[in-house]
């Protein structure tokens, strides 16, 4: 054998001023490596022939020596635990929401006494207070209703603004309920302040919304105005079951800010109304194992039979919009959750293999040392694999310390989007347990695989100094040369030639980046296609007349009405359009296989006005129905075909529903699915020429928005005023959510592409110090060895970033256009990737991976020259 510069020429390198006696295979440093079961010159068996105490069977010795490796290589071990810890860590954060939602949204409900059926006066009619309750007393088995309670509810416009605060002025509602019902059904929690009591009864003092309250910064107490400029007191913060989510103006879009609620006795609520002693509404829940559905049956007969010519609605708790929304997105919200979380954990356990691999690719020729010394492959192998157990138990640590903290930040974003009476946030045991298995078995499956290689090399090849370029091409076959010369001299050809040398190498890093940069890129694109998505709204809202209101009635008029004259007499308005806001429902093109029917509201105005109309981006304004371009994608029709609509015709002095087919004449930009348009000439067939339910009016001169919405809040017989835009909020608080775990995921994606670029580069400064020891020998400064080092990052960098952005904006394609779609229906999203982000991604990629050789900057100029190069050949 070759002498490695020993003075015995020795299997093994010697400690400097021992006699070999724990020497490193394949330098000599420290005494750090040697087989296990070596005698004192590394042999296999004892001087005598018998076995060692403490040889190749003894368990003691295996954990010792895979100790050494864990010390000798403790950053990079940290690191790389690290990296299985974010990966591990965010996966068991993500998939603990759902469980969250499911036992926060039981307990908040069932906590308030939600109801099991409602009956609803409709058309804004009432009745005297107690016939709801007599309807109750004629069931057949009235002792099946467990509690009831009558309520009145109106529409009205809320202002809480504040000297020196923001402005508010919203739509909203008074809920008048019965103080003396016990139990209450649908209570009121109290967040802040007091709860009413049976002594506000009449008084003009209320509990606020407590949602509403919290998105405006209101305090616990003040004061309110409501339409017709009265005030009244409030007296707490709170929420009821039915507006645990608050409604936006279009169906499916929610808000936060831009809704208030105001609940009070309902003697207040009679008063405020100017009906006194009249109700509209009834809520009741049903003895435990009472069959809801045929109570439901029963109480519908008993109306009928009670309040002849009454027109009314009853539903069940599943009809609450509240509920719908809230239990309904779970399941599609949690499928949006785990791909992603499979996805960083897909990242995490390729840069673990990449890794692992790598670092037992290094060992390959001291296992081939230890093969030649007889040692068995079998016990040869536990020496990385204790080395994977070790680091599985630090990411197991590290996952659980970065999973507690995902959870704590995204159990604080969710109480602040969603404020509920009753929010568990908990340690999920069974869901770490999980994340915990998996983070324990990514190093030992990914060093799996290279072990088996490794042992399966012949040992004189194993020992060669070139085995861990992983080529297992034979030592006597000559090297083609293929592709095109590089410029520069030897030096500047060199990052690009070693690259080039060891593709399986470089292929493994650029994918482990990649890995990394997909996740990023996923997140990140996330954030893109939500900014973009409100981006459009809002340019589509304000194209002209960006200052117009809304001003909403709470029935069909005339528009010669004394409302509607009042409206558009007023002197804060310049200019208004009559509309139509109706409540329909798309059934797809008539005679075709059944599709999901779509809600939604359509608009019946004049599309020549001169103050707003929609865009149009395929198609004609004219001659037929406007659809958003997400509703035509779901109906499977394009403009020119024909889909039926239910909606209400004008039947004398009533309403019926009817179904009408309707040719689609165009697509609009507005990216909202339930928004449709259709121009009064085309919509005879409704039957509701000369009548209007919502004025869009411009702000004369010298009025502001805010002045004019107070003015026109203050007309007798209006509903509600809120600029046109409103719906842009309703957009951003319906995405809020999902950008609040989107920001915290993305910060864990963005340490663990920086840990993966460190670990990769780590590992490849440590695979090349004899090449760089080699090159300090033959006389180059320090800083040129790095700036190579450098140079050749920055390559695999560029490889791995190209990669991880082709794949990470397909993979976006389809979280975005495959899983957001059913997450959020009524939204229509394409998946976007801006410039800012692209070039974030590439700085990330090329620069973090580029520098990171900096970090062996000390190591490069300490390094022991010759004891680096004394190997055996």
């Amino acid at each position: 054998m070759v002498n490695g510069g020993g003075r015995r020429g020795a299997v093994l390198g010697e400690t400097p001023g021992g006699d070999g006696h724990a020497a490193t295979p394949g330098n000599g440093n420290s005494g750090r490596g040697a087989a296990p079961g070596s005698g004192r010159l590394g042999a296999a068996s004892g001087d005598d022939g018998g076995p060692v105490r403490g040889g190749a069977g003894s368990a003691g010795l295996w954990l010792r020596w895979s100790w050494r490796d864990l010390r000798a290589r403790l950053l990079l071990v940290v690191a790389l635990a690290a990296v299985i810890g974010e990966g591990t860590g965010l996966y068991a954060g993500l998939t603990s929401t759902s469980r969250w939602r499911y036992e926060s949204y039981d307990a908040s409900f069932a906590g308030l006494n939600v109801h099991d059926l409602r009956i609803s006066v409709d058309a804004g009619a009432t009745v005297p207070r107690g016939r709801l309750r007599d309807v109750v007393a004629a069931l057949p088995d009235p002792a099946a209703v467990d509690a009831s309670a009558e309520r009145l509810m109106f529409p009205t416009e809320i202002e809480a603004s504040r000297p020196g605060h923001k402005e508010v002025l919203v739509r909203g509602e008074v809920v008048g309920v019965d103080l003396t019902a016990r139990p209450l059904v649908d209570g009121i929690s109290v967040a802040a302040g007091r709860a009413l009591t049976t002594a506000d009864r009449g008084r003009p003092v209320g509990v606020l919304d407590h949602g509403f309250a919290q998105a405006n910064d209101l305090p616990a107490t003040g004061t309110v105005r409501i339409s017709g400029d009265r005030e009244i007191g409030y007296v707490g913060e709170g929420q009821s079951p039915e507006y645990f989510v608050l409604p936006g103006e279009q169906p499916g879009l929610i808000t936060q800010a831009g809704f208030g609620v105001l609940y009070t006795s309902l003697e207040t609520a009679q008063n405020l109304a100017g009906e006194p002693g009249a109700v509209n509404d009834l809520v009741l829940t049903a003895r435990p194992g009472t069959d809801v559905a045929a109570l439901q049956r029963q109480l519908t007969a008993a109306v009928a039979e009670r309040l002849p010519g009454v027109s009314t609605t009853i539903t069940n708790r599943d009809d609450i919009a509240s509920r719908q929304i809230m239990y309904d997105s779970i399941e599609s919200n949690q499928a949006l959750w785990n791909a992603l979380a499979l996805l960083v954990l897909v990242g995490a356990m390729f840069a673990a293999f990449n890794l692992v691999g790598r670092v037992v690719d290094a060992q390959r020729r001291e296992i081939g040392i230890g093969m030649a010394l007889g040692v068995p492959s079998r016990m040869l192998a536990l020496r990385p694999l204790l080395l994977g157990l070790q680091i599985g138990i630090l990411g197991v640590l590290a996952g659980l310390a970065t999973g507690m903290i995902i959870t704590a930040a995204m159990g604080a974003m969710l109480r602040d989007v969603w404020p509920l009476p009753d929010w568990r946030t908990g340690f999920q045991v069974g869901v770490f347990a999980r994340a915990a298995a998996v983070g324990l078995l990514l190093p030992l499956v990914a060093a799996v695989h290279p072990v088996w290689r490794a042992v399966r090399v012949e040992p004189v090849r194993a020992i060669h100094a070139s085995a861990i370029s992983g080529s297992t091409r034979a030592r006597g076959r000559p090297r083609r040369r293929r592709g095109f010369p590089l410029p520069g001299g030897s030096l500047a050809r060199m990052p690009a030639r070693n690259l080039a040398r060891a593709p399986r190498r470089m292929l493994l890093t650029a994918l482990g980046i990649a890995a990394a940069i997909t996740a990023q890129v996923v997140f990140t694109g996330q954030l893109d296609t939500f900014t973009r998505t409100t981006d459009a709204a809002e340019t589509e809202l304000t194209s002209t007349s960006p200052d117009r209101l809304r001003v909403t009635l709470p029935s069909v008029q005339p528009v010669t009405s004394p409302t509607v004259t009042a409206v558009t007499g007023s002197p804060a308005v310049r200019g208004s359009d009559a509309t139509l806001a109706l409540p329909t429902r798309l059934l797809g093109p008539p005679g075709s296989a059944p599709h999901e029917p779509i809600d939604t509201l359509t608009y019946i105005l004049d599309v020549d006005n001169r103050i707003w109309s929609p865009s149009i981006t395929e198609g004609s304004a004219t001659g037929g129905l406007l659809l958003a371009a997400k509703a035509a994608h779901d109906l499977g029709v394009s403009v020119g075909g024909t889909v039926l609509l239910r909606h209400p015709r004008r039947a004398g002095d009533g309403y019926q529903t009817v179904d009408t087919p309707l040719r689609v004449a165009g697509i609009h930009s507005f990216p909202v699915r339930s928004v449709a348009f259709l121009d009064a000439a085309d919509a005879g067939s409704f039957g509701l020429a000369g009548l209007t339910n919502v004025l869009t009016v411009l702000p004369a001169p010298g009025y502001d928005q805010l002045d004019a919405m107070r003015t026109l809040a203050a007309v007798p017989g209006v509903g509600s005023v809120v600029p046109a835009t409103g719906s842009i909020e309703e957009i951003r608080a319906l995405l809020r959510t999902f950008v609040g775990i989107l920001r915290i995921a993305e910060i864990a994606v963005l340490l663990l592409a920086l840990l993966i670029a460190y670990n990769a580069m780590s590992i490849a400064m440590d695979e090349r110090r004899r090449e760089q020891a080699t090159m300090l020998a033959f006389g180059l400064a320090p800083r040129r060895v790095l700036a190579l080092a450098v140079a050749e990052s920055a390559l695999i960098g560029l490889l791995g970033t190209v990669i991880g952005l082709v794949a990470g904006y397909w993979t976006l394609r389809w979280t975005v256009e495959v899983l957001l779609a059913d997450t959020l229906p009524d939204l229509g999203i394409r998946a976007v990737l801006s410039v800012p982000t692209l070039l974030t991604t590439l700085l990330l990629g090329v620069f973090a991976v580029a520098v990171a050789p900096l970090l062996s900057a000390r190591r490069v100029r300490r390094m022991d020259v010759p004891s680096t190069l004394r190997v055996i050949e």
